[in-house]
């Protein structure tokens, strides 16, 4: 079957409405996605509430105006139908007030919630409460503040009203006398003030001079106190290289076996006879200390005893020499 082109163009707006009435729907809340619960509520007026203002709870948006119809059969009153999330659960403790959502007017419903003893379905009718338009409370909250402002104004201007224009005009009476006498002590002093600025200048000039006079000589001190350390700087650094200079003299003789001791260092032989002379000598002073006789003789009255002559020859003899 072939669609003529009238078909084709019916069926294309037929589906550009059904998008453009979702799209709207969309924009002013409506979700076609979840489901939702149908709510009846009752005001005397509505203030300014209208179709797809926002229902919410604890701060949260759980649904929207669906309609508002006037009731003509009972005074008057609003009816006003809602649509909310359908797991949002709402009985008989549930309360839909009428609330200010901005400062310009805006309306939303809030549903304060509670413990309910009896769960509401759907299409039942919820208690309405409305809360006072912003309007009449700025004006509750400002009148007050108002009054006490108009009773301080009224006190101070009793209190503050003949005393203080006195006081204004005798003080500003007093200011233009205060004036006139400074302007003649300022024209009965010119000259004095003259001469104090021109000593003023003077002073500033011969300051300017001196400064320059200063400069050069503070430049030299400087360069004066930078060549002194740096004089004394070398002078520490030659003596001390004097001196590395001098132990490293000392250092290569050692190396090179000259002087004592070079040869203490680099020649075995004279530390082995050093050590033996020590040894010998350690020997003598032993014997020197148990048979002192033997090396020390004298007599009282200048002779000498042949037979300690004798004993001290044999000693002699009997001592081996020294090993080199």
């Amino acid at each position: 079957m072939k669609l003529t082109k009238e078909v084709k163009v019916g069926l294309l707006a037929l589906v550009a409405g059904v998008i453009l009435y979702i799209g709207f729907n969309f924009l002013k809340g409506v979700d076609f996605f979840s489901p939702t619960k149908r709510y009846f509520i009752i005001y005397n007026d509505v203030d300014g509430l209208t179709v797809s203002n926002p229902v919410e709870t604890n701060g949260l948006t759980v649904g929207r105006v669906n309609s508002i119809s006037l009731m003509t059969d009972r005074g008057n009153k609003i009816l006003v139908t809602i649509d909310i999330d359908d797991a949002l659960a709402v009985g008989d403790s549930t309360v839909a007030v009428l609330s200010n959502s901005d400062l310009l007017g805006g309306k939303n419903i809030v549903l304060k919630l509670g413990n309910n003893s009896k769960v509401y379905g759907n299409n039942d009718t919820l208690k309405g409460y409305k809360d006072k338009p912003f309007t009449e409370v700025l004006q509750e909250r400002a009148m007050p503040i108002l009054t006490n402002l108009d009773s301080t104004i009224h006190k101070v201007n009793k209190v503050f009203g003949d005393e203080l224009g006195t006081s204004i005009g005798v003080t500003m009476h007093n200011f233009e006398l205060a004036s006139h006498d400074l302007r003649g002590m300022m024209s009965d002093n010119r000259r004095n003030i003259s001469t104090i600025t021109s000593n003023v200048a003077e002073l500033t000039t011969s300051l300017k001079e001196t400064e320059r006079s200063v400069k050069p000589l503070l430049v030299k001190l400087s360069a004066f106190a930078d060549s002194l350390n740096d004089l004394q700087l070398k002078q520490t650094v030659a003596r001390a290289d004097a001196a590395m200079k001098g132990l490293q003299d000392i250092t290569t003789k050692i190396n090179n076996g000259q002087g004592t001791l070079g040869l203490m260092v680099n020649d075995k032989r004279v530390y082995d006879n050093l050590d033996q002379s020590i040894k010998d000598l350690d020997k003598l002073l032993v014997d020197l200390q148990k048979n002192p006789k033997r090396y020390v003789h004298f007599s009282v009255f200048g002779g000498k005893d042949k037979a300690d002559k004798k004993a001290a020859a044999n000693a002699a003899a009997t001592t081996p020499p020294p090993t080199k």
